[in-house]
């Protein structure tokens, strides 16, 4: 009987055993899964079976069970069972099938997919984690920069103007001292905020063709005044084999150049700093070449040599020593640019850094000369409508403005009253703080431009800190023609007011 059921039911890993109505064994076919030889009923060989003795006596039916755990004093199985009660009357079939390696390896892959789930979620969390840090980088930015570039526009702008009247030469060397102070701080702020382009993705290289040779000859001029100062001899050289005419972007350049000359000149004393670029090799209508910084200065221990280009990085044995956020910068850029900076230094015994870059050769052979700045001459004054509540900020506009003689100038500090103010003036142009009490420069901007036709035609410009890519486009989506970044001087005031007014 067991032989004509097991050939209908054939499969491989399987056991049959034939019992009677109250489990006692009557044959089994082999004990590859269970030892059946020794025993006299089935529920001897495992407690589960146990708990199928009142099925043996039905008729006619089937019960499948999966996934079952049978151990044995040898080893131990994951089984699919079948007990068949309907094959003949008075007799149970039951099948062990040894499923083992099936339902380990799908625990396995459940396994793995649980962990993968896992692993997403972490991924996810993290990735969330990171977005609202550097949301919080990025808020925590503006709003330091925020209060810092008032300031900072209060000692620039009052520094040129003072500049301009009489002055004793004693008078005029602390006013240089003041101006380049500001400038430091200037440059310290938008390190902040340049740094965090960089890391956010946000950096675009604005190239252009422009002349290599009078870029660095300006450089040089520039630096050379700074090491005078602290009499600190400054020798370079240029190879002459690098090409005149550069297409890259030469703002980038001059930074990379500016930090590694000022972060050479503030840990040197005494001595030299010499600033070296050669040409390396000319290939695919690229230069390749090497920016040499040397300086005599104090020295970097070599076992930090990798951590001076993190940001904020202050090393604890050279506590005079903070390298702040320049080389950072540094690295950063040159990445960008396709190149990569390196530093060999030892303490006591100065320090050099090499950046290489590898720039596109212009196939332009000259510029366009370009003539001094001329302002274009207004037939007439100009009415100039600011909305600030800083007096020090209302105060230096008025001051700039006077200085040129072409401009009346008209302030209200309170968002709540612009519009009236701009139906009254009728100005010619409208500077608005990005911020005015509880008012946004946008929704201000959207309240002038909800006037009559006559009064949206007038430019409005933003006076703000935020200058970030996604800052820009706010403004412009509500109207705001363009933004004049704080900290400002003389300068970036008069060429945004005479661009939209000329016409």
């Amino acid at each position: 009987m067991l032989s004509a059921y097991k050939n209908d039911h054939s499969k491989k890993n399987l056991q049959y055993i034939l019992v009677n109505s109250s489990g006692k064994i009557i044959e089994y076919d082999n004990q590859t899964i269970i030892a059946c030889k020794g025993i006299t009923s089935i529920q001897e060989a495992h407690p589960f079976f146990e708990s199928l003795e009142d099925l043996f006596s039905l008729e006619n039916e089937t019960f499948e069970f999966s996934c079952i755990n049978i151990e044995t004093s040898e080893t131990a199985f994951i089984l699919d069972i079948k007990l068949d009660t309907s094959y003949k009357s008075g007799y149970g079939y039951i099948t062990l099938e040894n499923l083992t390696d099936h339902y380990n390896e799908y625990q396995r892959a459940a396994q793995i997919r649980n962990e993968f789930i896992i692993n997403s979620q972490y991924l996810e969390l993290s990735n969330k984690h990171i977005k609202e840090k550097e949301a919080f980088k990025t808020k925590f930015l503006s709003n330091f920069s925020h209060q810092l570039r008032n300031p900072i526009t209060m000692t620039t702008v009052f520094s040129e103007i003072l500049s301009e009247t009489d002055l004793t030469s004693e008078q005029k060397n602390y006013i240089d001292i003041i101006s380049s102070a500001s400038r430091s701080l200037k440059n310290r702020v938008d390190d902040m905020l340049e740094l965090s382009k960089i890391e956010s993705g946000k950096l675009v290289l604005r190239e252009h063709t422009f002349n290599f040779r009078e870029f660095i000859e300006e450089i040089k001029s520039n630096f050379r005044i700074l090491c005078n100062r602290k009499q600190i001899e400054f020798l370079h050289y240029v190879d002459p084999e690098i090409p005149e005419f550069i297409y890259a972007d030469p703002y980038r350049i001059e930074q990379i150049l500016g930090n590694l000359l000022r972060n050479a000149l503030s840990y040197t004393s005494s001595g030299e700093i010499n600033l070296n670029i050669y040409k390396n090799f000319t290939r695919a209508q690229k230069v390749n070449i090497n920016i040499e910084v040397i300086d005599t200065g104090i020295g970097i221990d070599k076992k930090y040599h990798e951590v001076i280009f993190d940001r904020f990085n202050s090393l604890s044995n050279l506590s005079d020593r903070n390298f702040g956020l320049g080389l950072s910068i540094v690295k950063h850029l040159s990445e960008q640019m396709g190149g990569r900076i390196s530093v060999d230094s030892e303490i006591d015994k100065g320090s050099k850094f090499v950046c290489n870059l590898s720039l596109k050769i212009s196939t332009q052979k000259k510029l366009t000369v370009s003539k001094t700045k001329e302002y274009p001459k207004l037939t007439e004054k100009k009415a100039i409508l600011l909305i600030e509540d800083s007096e020090l900020i209302q105060l230096s506009i008025l001051k700039i403005l006077s200085s040129d003689g072409n401009f009346f100038l008209n302030i209200v500090s309170n968002g709540e009253d612009v519009v009236e103010y701009v139906k009254n003036i009728k100005p010619d142009l409208i500077i608005v703080s990005n911020t005015i009490q509880k008012f946004s420069a946008e929704t201000i901007t959207k309240n002038i431009k909800s006037l009559p036709r006559q009064f949206k035609r007038i430019p409005v410009l933003a006076l703000s800190t935020e200058v970030f890519k996604e800052d820009i486009k706010r403004f412009k989506e509500a109207g705001i023609k363009d933004v004049i970044a704080k900290p400002f001087n003389k300068e970036d005031i008069l060429d945004k007011l005479y661009k939209y007014l000329k016409k």
